[in-house]
């Protein structure tokens, strides 16, 4: 499966937030994001849920506010199989002592 780069983005900044979120790039509207986000949706690497507290909101409908999140399979790099379970890099952030610490995130 050959994904743009800004597909590739979109999972590597998801993989890296605590809620699995993709966040909507603001260079991206209509029907640039369908196309976007049609193939992640396909692929199974991102599913839709229902958007609550400070998710990003991607579309509404009759059940309210959808946000994005991507999936196990998604969190994998492309081109891994399954029983590679290689996932995207993550980024260290100082604590309060200035030191590195790698975020945590939910499995």
């Amino acid at each position: 499966m050959k994904l743009t780069d800004t597909q590739l983005l979109l999972l590597s900044a998801a993989s890296r937030r605590d809620d699995r979120a993709l966040e909507p790039p603001p260079n991206l509207t209509g029907g640039a994001t369908v196309k976007v986000v049609a193939k992640l949706l396909t692929e199974g690497l991102v599913e839709e849920i229902r958007a609550r507290g400070s998710l990003p909101v991607w579309r509404r409908d009759d059940d309210g506010p959808r946000t994005l999140r991507i999936t196990k399979k998604g969190q994998r790099k492309p081109g891994k199989s399954s029983s590679t379970p290689e996932k995207w890099p993550t980024t260290t952030k100082p604590n309060q002592f200035g030191h590195e610490q790698t975020p945590s995130r939910p499995t």
